[in-house]
C-alpha cells in the first residue's frame, strides 16, 4: 500500500497508534458530558441528597457557581470506608448488575458525579454516616485524590466544589455570566423542589464576600396539597389560578398534575415541566403530546403552560440515554401519547365560562385616566349658550330602521329576564363586539369568533352523529382545473363528501359543485374548495383521516361565521349568546383565540374610585 496516497509518511505513523488515556484525562473528557455547566454539578449533587433520604438540602453559591458551589443535607450520609470509592468513577450504591437498570428506583445511578466534577475542580466532601459517631472528609484536587480524615461534626453530607473548570480554561471562557449562570441554577432548584414537595430547599448566593443572601426557601410540605402549594411557591405566577388538575389512571400508567386553560398561554415552553416516575426530564414527545391533546381549543404558535408527572412500570422506561439523564426512551411511545392527550383532554372539559383572571387583569390594565384631565378647570355652560350637545348614540342607518323591533324585543327579554352566564345583550360597538351585561359583569364578545366556534362544533357534531348535511345548489357551480388537477381533486371525492362538499367531475378540465354543507348557509361554494384544497395538502401526511377532517372543519367555519363588520340586530346577538351557553369550548375560537371577556362590576367601580 502506497503510504503516500493515504497522506502519512513513516515519520508520523507512531504518534497515530492506538492507547490508553489515562485516569486524569479521561475522566475530564467524562466531566465535560456529564458537567456541562455549575448548574449541572448542582443537580447531581441535589439528586444524590434526595436518594440519600434527605428532607432538607441547602445550597450556597458565587460568581453564578464557578468559584464556590456547596450544597448540605441530613440524609444518611457516607461511611468512613466508602467516602474514597465515592470519588472513583463508575462507583455507585443505586445498582450492581446491569439488570438493574431495567427498575432504576433512585435518581442518580450511573456513579459518575463525583468523580466527574473531583476532576475539574477543588472538591471536598464532610460526610457522617447515620449510624456512626464520627464524622470524615476527603478531598479532590483536579482528579488528585487526597486521604481520608477526620472532620468537624455535622449531620449528613456536606459538599463544597471551588475553582470549576479552572484546569480546563476553554470550558470556562464558554460559560455565561454570573448573572445567567446564577438563573440556571435557580431553574434547577425549582425543578427539583417541584418534584419533591416533601423535602425543604433552601438557596443563598455570596455576593462580594458579604453574608449569603437568600435567593429561595421552600418549606417542606405533607399535606393533601402539597403539590399545588410547591407549584405556587416555585412558579410564582398566576398558573395555579389559571389551570386545571389532572388526575387519570390505567392499569400501567397514572398520569397527575396540572394544565393551563387553552387561553392561559405563552410563546414557549420554559413553563412545561414534565416528570417521569419522579424525575425531570426534557421530552419533546411529551411537550408535542400536550400540545396535540388542546387541539383546536390553543392557538398554534402557543404552547401551554403543565406541571405533569406520569408514572410507568419501571421496565417501560430507559433512562439510561444520556449522562445528563434528563432523556428517556419509553418502551411503547404510542401508548404513553394516548394517555397524556386522554388525561390532558379529560381535565379541560372545564366549565364553558370559567373564570380566566389573566385575561380580566389585562383587560383592567388597558384602562388607564388620560392625564390630559388633570388639573383641569371645569367648563361652565350659559344658559343662553348656543352650542347644541347631542348624547344621543351615532346609529348606522341599518341599525336605525332595526331598532324598533329590537326594544320590542329587549322589553319581552325584561319581562322574562335571562340568567344566562353570558347575560342581555345592551350594545354592538366597532361593528364586531357585542356588549352584554348579566347579574354583576360586564361582558364583551367577539361575534366572529364566537360563531366561528359555534359552527365549528356543529360540524363536528353532525359528522359524528348523522354526517354532514348537504344543501343541494339551485344552480351547481363549475370551477375550471387543468386535466392534472381535476384528477388529483377527484381522488379526494370521498373526503370532500365527508366534508359536506358535493363534487363530481365535468368535463376532462372541470368540477361541478353540487353541494355545500347547509351549516355554512350562504358561502362561495368555489372559495370554499379551493381552500379545502390547500387545507388537505398542507395537513401532515402522517395524520389520520379523522384528525385531518377535524382541523379542515376548523377553516370551514370561517366561511360561514359572521364576520367583522357586520352590524347585527339585537334578537341575533341575543341568540348568538345563547348558542354560545350550550355549546361545547366556546371559551375559544378554533384557533384558540378568547371568545369574551368579563370584567366584574366591583372592579369597574374601583376604576372609577367608587366603593
Amino acid at each position: 500500500m502506497n503510504l503516500e496516497n493515504l497522506r502519512v509518511s513513516s515519520k508520523n505513523l507512531q504518534p497515530s497508534r492506538i492507547r490508553q488515556l489515562d485516569m486524569l484525562t479521561s475522566n475530564q473528557i467524562a466531566a465535560g458530558e456529564v458537567i456541562e455547566r455549575p448548574s449541572s454539578a448542582l443537580k447531581e449533587l441535589i439528586e444524590n441528597s434526595i436518594d440519600a433520604g434527605a428532607n432538607s438540602i441547602e445550597m450556597v453559591y458565587s460568581n453564578g457557581g464557578k468559584t464556590f458551589l456547596s450544597v448540605k443535607d441530613n440524609g444518611v450520609g457516607i461511611t468512613k470506608e466508602d467516602l474514597s470509592l465515592a470519588l472513583s468513577r463508575h462507583a455507585t450504591s443505586k445498582i450492581s448488575t446491569i439488570v438493574d437498570l431495567t427498575t432504576i428506583n433512585s435518581l442518580g445511578f450511573r456513579g459518575e458525579a463525583l468523580a466527574s466534577i473531583g476532576s475539574v475542580s477543588e472538591l471536598t466532601v464532610k460526610s457522617k454516616f447515620i449510624q456512626a459517631s464520627d464524622t470524615f472528609e476527603i478531598s479532590s484536587r483536579f482528579g488528585e485524590l487526597q486521604q481520608v480524615k477526620p472532620s468537624q461534626y455535622l449531620e449528613g453530607t456536606l459538599i463544597d466544589i471551588k475553582n470549576l473548570f479552572k484546569s480546563m480554561p476553554a470550558r470556562l471562557k464558554f460559560l455565561k455570566t454570573d448573572r445567567a449562570e446564577g438563573i440556571s441554577i435557580l431553574e434547577v432548584v425549582k425543578k427539583l423542589a417541584l418534584s419533591h414537595p416533601e423535602i425543604s430547599f433552601k438557596l443563598y448566593e455570596i455576593k462580594d464576600e458579604g453574608n449569603p443572601r437568600e435567593i429561595l426557601r421552600l418549606e417542606s410540605s405533607t399535606g393533601s396539597n402539597r403539590l399545588s402549594k410547591r407549584i405556587k411557591e416555585v412558579l410564582k405566577n398566576e398558573f395555579l389560578e389559571n389551570s386545571q388538575q389532572v388526575e387519570y389512571e390505567t392499569e400501567s400508567v397514572k398520569i397527575n398534575g396540572y394544565v393551563s386553560f387553552p387561553t392561559f398561554i405563552s410563546g414557549n415552553a420554559n413553563n412545561c415541566y414534565f416528570f417521569v416516575n419522579g424525575r425531570f426530564v426534557r421530552d419533546r414527545s411529551l411537550l408535542s403530546f400536550t400540545r396535540m391533546a388542546y387541539g383546536d381549543l390553543m392557538e398554534k404558535r402557543g404552547f401551554p403552560s403543565a406541571v405533569l408527572f406520569i408514572n410507568v412500570p419501571k421496565e417501560e422506561l430507559d433512562v439510561n440515554v444520556h449522562p445528563s439523564k434528563m432523556e428517556i426512551k419509553f418502551k411503547n411511545l404510542e401508548s404513553i401519547k394516548k394517555c397524556v392527550k386522554s388525561a390532558v383532554r379529560q381535565s379541560l372539559k372545564l366549565d364553558r365560562f370559567n373564570t380566566r383572571n389573566h385575561l380580566s387583569k389585562q383587560a383592567y390594565s388597558y384602562f388607564r385616566k388620560d392625564p390630559s384631565y388633570k388639573n383641569q378647570q371645569t367648563t361652565v355652560f350659559s344658559s343662553n349658550s348656543s352650542h347644541r350637545f347631542d348624547f344621543r348614540l351615532d346609529l348606522t342607518e341599518g341599525a336605525k330602521e332595526d331598532r324598533k323591533d329590537d326594544i320590542a324585543f329587549e322589553e319581552k327579554q325584561v319581562q322574562n329576564p335571562d340568567k344566562s352566564r353570558l347575560g342581555t345583550p345592551k350594545a354592538h360597538l366597532f361593528k364586531n363586539f357585542i356588549v352584554a351585561q348579566n347579574d354583576n359583569e360586564l361582558v364583551i364578545v367577539d361575534q366572529h369568533a364566537a360563531h366561528e366556534r359555534i359552527l365549528f362544533e356543529k360540524l363536528k357534531s353532525q359528522k359524528y352523529d348523522q354526517g354532514i348535511m348537504i344543501q343541494e345548489l339551485l344552480v351547481p357551480e363549475i370551477v375550471e382545473f387543468t386535466i392534472v388537477e381535476v384528477d388529483s381533486i377527484i381522488e379526494k371525492q370521498g373526503i370532500m363528501k365527508q366534508l359536506g362538499l358535493e363534487i363530481e367531475r365535468f368535463g376532462p378540465a372541470s368540477i361541478c359543485i353540487r353541494g355545500t354543507p347547509a351549516v355554512l348557509g350562504d358561502i362561495c361554494p368555489k372559495t370554499l374548495l379551493i381552500d379545502l384544497l390547500d387545507d388537505l395538502e398542507s395537513l401532515n401526511s402522517t395524520e389520520g383521516l379523522e384528525n385531518k377532517i377535524d382541523k379542515v372543519f376548523s377553516s370551514m367555519a370561517c366561511h360561514g361565521s359572521v364576520r367583522s363588520g357586520r352590524i347585527l340586530k339585537y334578537e341575533e346577538m341575543h341568540s348568538l349568546l345563547r348558542e354560545m351557553e350550550k355549546t361545547p369550548n366556546s371559551d375559544q375560537c378554533n384557533h384558540g383565540r378568547p371568545t369574551y371577556l368579563k370584567l366584574d362590576l366591583e372592579k369597574i367601580n374601583k376604576l372609577f374610585g367608587r366603593t
